[in-house]
């Protein structure tokens, strides 16, 4: 027996040190992804920083080319890092690749940050070499080589792990197809499909650190096969086949190494869920990162209650209008009129009616961005006087004494009192409720090639390709919400006019979000909204001038504003002609039809 117990004993022994060899062993390995990341990553800053102090020296007598060929190996040294500087440092990843936009305080209106970095050097470097130019290549470099000897300095200070280097290459992955590969960070030289090879080779090079991480590997070199097969011409490439047949692959399988791998996913709540195997998966979103801290979970009986509410016309002053006589489901919750009417009078409202389908994944609301979460734009419609001119505190009174309401505010919000804050609450929790993310598009983008027709899917790459649609309407939410953070929501200066007036335009006199602090580069600058749906929303823009899409395209295709002779110093959308054949305004329309999903509209 005790030979028996003896022999036993050994062999469980025998096991223990063989799983604590294994676990040591696999311990060990994982020791070793960190310090080659960090590798990787020093040796790519001592390239970058090599790089621009030779485009430094050179500034001031090599030709044209030269300049350009330095910025543009300065532009994929840093992509290769691009992931960890984002990550880690976005102070500092704003000021090497910042968007060129002016920035300022409301308390410091009259001052505002100017952008620094590639981007703005990229419009110098690629126009006209002079003596003046030089100088300002020589200013941006310089502002350049600060930011790059700041991420040096910072490189004994940081630590990375698997879990968050693993999350720092998916964002740049989303990062990469959303901005880069549209031409958003690279307008000028638009060498944005080289610049995605760059990335690729980056990530490619990141995950062979990783260990037995070979299928996610094989993954990563076919995106970049399908690259260097197909070309780097910025209009003529395939973004819908890249990102259906090969960036979305690649992200399931990060997902699936790092699941397999048990690789802890980040904790931390962010505007796309760390458990979305793609950007463009049903619910890749998290709504409640857009909602107050402490939000939980829509209910039904929320969602219900906030129904019920929102089609009632007792939250106006004269019991004649509710939400939903301005917002109908029938036409994407817009009301199909060029202005609504104002309460006050005969006049007009200020602006049109918005659209309410995802308005739950917005940073900031209105087309002015005055307002931060729905909870408080239910306030400001309900009390604005020329909207509803009703007071929050007198409807919650009123629905307290209504036994059936009193029912439905117990069954959502437990045995409170009916009061202002729980009617916002359940206001926010409908609107929270109308996601509107199966379109075509959607289910092109999940798998389904049939999806869209090829008119739509030409169309989807002169979207994010030619007509530079995508540099403004980031997908996947197809508005200004600046991706793959969603922090903060763009807002644009077209030149809106005032009618249809071509040859003899106007232009509007709305101040846009100029009126809310009157800083002067806001000056007729209003929220980048949704394109999803649009095809039900008509009339367009914030002052519904425009009946068709066809007119919309016509706009953007002469330049906006500038293209209809407006003098507008501060407008923020390019004045170039976009160039579009009529066959390619028709395929642009038909992908934006594409756009369209009435699931939450019934």
């Amino acid at each position: 027996m005790r030979l028996r117990f003896t022999k036993y004993s050994l062999f469980i022994f025998a096991l223990v040190v063989m799983a604590l060899t294994g676990l040591q062993s696999a311990q060990s390995l994982s020791n070793q992804t960190m310090p080659a990341v960090l590798s990787y990553y020093r040796g790519y800053i001592d390239s970058l920083k090599a790089c621009n102090l030779q485009l430094e020296r050179e500034t001031a007598t090599a030709d044209s080319g030269r300049l350009r060929d330095l910025f543009d190996q300065g532009r994929n040294y840093f992509k290769k890092i691009e992931f960890i500087v984002e990550y880690y440092y976005p102070a500092t990843a704003a000021r090497i690749n910042g968007a060129p936009l002016l920035e300022a305080e409301p308390s410091e209106k009259m001052e505002p940050q100017h952008p620094k970095g590639y981007q703005v050097l990229e419009e110098v470097i690629y126009g006209p070499i002079n003596e003046d130019t030089r100088k300002e290549i020589a200013f941006e470099v310089s502002n350049l080589n600060f930011a790059i000897n700041k991420l040096e300095g910072m490189l004994p200070d940081i630590e990375l792990n698997e879990s968050q280097v693993l999350e720092a290459l998916k964002l740049n992955i989303y990062r990469m197809i959303i901005k880069g590969i549209s031409g958003f960070d690279n307008p000028v030289a638009l060498n944005s499909i080289a610049e995605a090879r760059s990335t690729l080779e980056g990530t490619l090079a990141v995950l062979a650190c990783f260990r037995e991480s070979g299928a996610v590997q094989a993954s990563c070199r076919e995106a970049i096969r399908f690259i260097a097969n197909n070309g780097y011409d910025f209009n003529s490439f395939d973004r819908a086949i890249f990102i259906s047949k090969y960036i979305n692959p690649l992200c399931v399988a990060m997902y699936d190494y790092q699941d397999q791998q048990r690789i802890p996913f980040s904790s931390q709540q962010t505007a796309i869920a760390a458990r979305a195997k793609h950007l463009f998966e049903q619910n890749a979103f998290d709504v409640l990162y857009f909602a107050p801290d402490g939000t939980a979970p829509l209910t039904q009986q929320q969602v219900a209650l906030g129904r019920k509410l929102f089609y009632d016309t007792r939250l106006s002053v004269n019991n004649n209008r509710s939400c939903g006589t301005c917002h109908q489901p029938g036409r994407a919750f817009t009301d199909g009129l060029k202005l609504n009417e104002s309460l006050l009078g005969s006049k007009k409202l200020l602006r049109n009616t918005p659209t309410l389908l995802n308005a739950a994944f917005q940073p900031s609301q209105f087309y002015d961005s005055r307002i931060t979460f729905l909870e408080d734009q239910a306030h400001d419609v309900i009390s604005n006087e020329a909207e509803m001119g009703g007071k929050v505190q007198q409807i919650a009174a009123q629905l307290d004494r209504d036994k059936a309401y009193k029912k439905l505010f117990r069954a959502a919000y437990g045995n409170q009192a009916v009061s202002p804050d729980l009617v916002k609450k359940a206001l926010a929790a409908y609107v929270r409720s109308l996601i509107s993310m199966n379109s075509p598009f959607d289910r092109y983008m999940r798998g389904d090639a049939s999806a869209m027709t090829p008119q739509q899917v030409k169309g989807f790459n002169l979207f994010m390709g030619k007509a530079k649609c995508g540099t403004c309407h980031f997908i996947p939410l197809f508005t200004g919400a600046v991706a793959p953070l969603y922090q903060k929501i763009e807002s644009e200066v077209l030149g809106v006019p005032a009618n249809t007036d071509t040859v003899h335009a106007v232009m509007d006199n709305d101040s846009g979000k100029y009126l809310l602090y009157e800083i002067p580069h806001q000056l007729y600058a209003f929220k980048t909204t949704t394109v999803r749906n649009t095809a039900l929303t008509a009339p367009y823009m914030h002052n519904g001038v425009f009946a068709t899409l066809e007119e919309v395209v016509d706009f953007y295709n002469r330049g906006g504003g500038a293209g209809l002779g407006f003098e507008l110093p501060n407008q923020t959308l390019s004045p170039d002609r976009l160039d579009l054949s009529a066959q390619e305004q028709k395929d642009l329309i038909a992908f934006i039809h594409a756009l369209t999903d009435t699931t939450a509209t019934r």
